[in-house]
């Protein structure tokens, strides 16, 4: 049935392709008046992360925004993110619902430009889209025709966030900046005040959440590690009932379920009162990172596709990968959320204590591979005094760093090692332990610098040497390091005598 269905729906957008799919018949050169955003799939994450879009347009002068959302988001979109105007939809409108609102939008003149961010549109939106006749359409869609700004090579590891940024520079906002717009609602439960962990494990659909086993695992885990702290439970209003029978099966004293968030501007205030946060659902996460609170994101593993809904690398974030069967999710499109243990979370949580951090962007560059072999000579000498490398795999990942950086503080240094063959040459090596994590995937790891003192690396600040447990990188370069502040100095490519001293 789901082979026919597919088959189904390939054949109807064939057609449509065929008798709508065309370019434009003006080119858009102009700077657009009238922006249409269709953001009708009634995801209040996905809302949230194109929010800077709206704050960021109105430097565009003489432009006005018109959105298409559903009931729920409408007045979000209207109040809090400042839309000129907001047609109201149900989520993914079906052919006669596409030309009422067509309607609405030919009675306000020409449309000069639509952005409708999404990977496949389906056939009746490219008839929509065809009937609006904008000289500017934006999407993800690369294989239309009449989609006149298609992602660039290598966009589909952005973040989605970014391809707003993208579709501002090309309307003429030359610097757009990222922050997010959390809508706040003053009016909320008294409750919501005081909260030391917010955790909701309930995503929009059942396999986007955990299951009841696996959210009373990690909140007792939380009330166990954190006895002292008031951890609240939130949920939608269609889990609000699982939510109380959450809280009392654990039967805590300092755990308790929160009533009356019905709306996203109730959310938002309950994730403003915490100090941490807990999430499975990447509305809450994104809320988390617009209001700066110490986030830990309960992400599904993507394997080797990038995921664009991660939250940036950031020293108040942390990520716990559910490591599900990638495969069957890749075929299925259904995740299992359960797939980690409630120490991860833990770990993450009590790692955020640490707010000193600083993150240094970077990319995995490859090595000459004589790393190998010295390391097999040079690790069983630094364990013999620190065994905390004793798990390392004997070889070095090389890291091209954003700011070229000096270990100032190291965790461990060793007295000089004769570690060559001969015994007539020693060195000094420094170890500071840090946090590598990969951008694309979001998965961390904990690692070392390794600070040979007669590596030629030493010559070049912005290259370091990284030693870790094995990691299968599958193909990702893009990384940052997360570094405890007062262990490392920023400095030039070319370091004077006295920083290379105290190096």
């Amino acid at each position: 049935m789901k082979r026919i269905r597919g088959s189904w729906k390939a054949f109807a957008r064939g057609v449509a392709r065929a008798m709508f799919d065309r370019p434009p018949a003006m080119a858009g050169n102009e700077a657009p008046r009238h922006i249409v955003v269709l953001r009708w799939d009634a995801k209040l994450g996905d809302a949230i992360v194109s929010s800077p879009f709206y704050r960021e347009i109105r430097g565009l002068a003489g432009s006005r925004v018109t959105v298409v959302t559903v009931a729920a988001l409408a007045a979000m979109h209207e109040r809090d993110f400042g839309a000129d105007r907001v047609i109201v939809t149900r989520a993914h409108p079906g052919f006669a619902d596409l030309m009422r609102i067509y309607r609405q939008l030919k009675r306000e003149g020409a449309v000069d430009a639509v952005v409708h961010l999404v990977g496949l549109i389906p056939p009746r939106e490219i008839v929509f889209l065809r009937f609006l006749r904008a000289a500017r359409v934006y999407s993800l869609d690369a294989s239309l025709r009449l989609v006149t700004h298609k992602p660039d090579a290598g966009a589909q590891a952005l973040r989605f966030g970014d391809h707003y940024l993208h579709v501002l520079r090309s309307l003429g906002v030359a610097e757009p900046k990222a922050g997010y717009i959390v809508p706040i609602d003053a009016n909320t439960d008294a409750s919501a005040t005081g909260i030391d962990i917010l955790f909701n494990p309930y995503g929009s659909r059942p396999d986007k959440s955990l299951s009841a086993a696996k959210a009373a695992e990690v909140l007792r885990a939380l009330a166990d590690a954190f006895p002292l702290a008031k951890i609240a439970i939130l949920s939608a209003p269609h889990t609000r009932d699982a939510a109380a029978q959450l809280a009392r099966h654990l039967d805590r004293e300092n755990v308790l379920a929160l009533g009356h968030v019905d709306t996203p501007h109730q959310a938002a205030a309950a994730v403003k009162a915490a100090r941490g946060v807990v999430s499975v659902d990447t509305a809450i996460v994104h809320m988390a990172v617009g209001l700066r609170r110490r986030l830990v994101a309960i992400c599904a593993d993507t394997g080797a596709i990038p995921n664009p809904w991660l939250p940036a690398v950031a020293s108040e974030h942390r990520i716990v990968l559910s490591r599900h069967d990638v495969t069957h999710y890749a075929r299925t499109g259904i995740k299992d959320m359960n797939c980690f243990s409630a120490s991860e979370v833990v770990d993450a949580m009590r790692g955020l204590e640490d707010a000193s951090a600083i993150v240094v962007e970077g990319r995995i560059v490859s090595g000459l591979g004589a790393a190998r072999g010295t390391l097999a000579r040079q690790l069983p000498l630094i364990e013999a005094d620190f065994p905390g490398v004793s798990d390392c795999f004997r070889g070095t990942l090389n890291v091209t760093l954003a700011r070229p950086l000096w270990v100032t503080r190291p965790d461990h240094r060793t007295a000089p090692l004769a570690w060559t063959p001969s015994g007539r040459t020693r060195e000094v090596f420094d170890l500071l332990r840090v946090e590598l994590a990969l951008a694309e995937s979001g998965r961390r790891f904990a690692a070392w610098l390794y600070v040979a003192h007669g590596s030629p690396h030493r010559r070049t600040p912005e290259v370091h040497e990284l030693i870790a447990p094995k990691i299968d990188l599958n193909g990702e370069t893009r990384c940052a390091l997360i570094i405890r502040a007062g262990c490392i100095a920023f400095t030039g490519h070319t370091a004077s005598q006295e920083a290379q001293a105290a190096h």
